[in-house]
């Protein structure tokens, strides 16, 4: 891989450690590797948003999290409040898992007002991408799921594997990208380990890959 086909395989590489077991010296350590690397941004909870972004300043790399994660079933208004906090903390970029609950009893209302809610509370100041989760969702439902959030006027799709085995691949982003069109962004995350899968995966219509092994698959180790 050349040094620009490496620079943009970078560039949409989401530097991601959305977990549990995450720790302050993980989280400075994942931006060093973002810093380094020239990944678009490190991805980490939102208790971390604060570090991250003083790791981060002044780097080029943006600082992400994520409301409600990983369900979305708190209330819209602790959606709103934790968005708030993330961007007043320095995040720039948000995933928003919808309530899936609620969207399988058949409340897609709530679910829009959910998304609308926080596209109002991050106004122009944060990405906002919402999450559809392979592993809890029919295709006719991650479908119907992708429309909504369309409908709802988000700019960004987080298509993620979930529990699903064989995580994202191409031919599903591939899917989404058909129903969806060409204004929305597509994040695919989960299962995507090496170089080659994370070319197949943006060649079949993704704009970002989150994944904790970015250093990896920018590497091709």
């Amino acid at each position: 891989m050349n040094t620009n086909d490496r620079d943009k395989l970078a560039k949409a590489l989401e530097h991601s450690m959305i977990t549990p077991t995450a720790t302050p010296q993980m989280v400075d350590q994942f931006c060093d590797e973002a810093i380094r690397y020239g990944f678009v941004n490190v991805c980490v909870p939102s208790c971390y948003v604060k570090l991250a972004a003083e790791r981060l300043r002044n780097s080029g790399v943006k600082t992400s999290s994520a409301v409600a994660f990983p369900f979305g079933n708190t209330t819209t208004r602790i959606k709103v409040e934790e968005t708030l906090e993330i961007i007043e903390d320095g995040g720039v970029e948000i995933d928003l898992p919808i309530n899936v609950g609620l969207f399988k009893s058949g409340n897609t209302q709530s679910v829009s007002h959910d998304i609308k809610s926080i596209l109002e509370a991050a106004e122009d100041r944060a990405l906002v991408k919402v999450v559809v989760d392979l592993g809890l969702l029919s295709e006719e439902e991650q479908i119907k799921v992708a429309l909504i959030a369309k409908m709802s006027g988000a700019p960004f799709l987080k298509v993620a594997a979930g529990s699903k085995p064989g995580g994202v691949t191409p031919e599903i982003i591939r899917m989404i990208r058909t129903v969806i069109g060409d204004q929305m962004g597509i994040k695919a995350d989960g299962g995507i380990r090496d170089q080659q899968t994370a070319i197949k995966v943006l060649d079949a219509g993704a704009n970002r890959i989150g994944a904790s092994g970015s250093v990896k698959i920018i590497t091709g180790a």
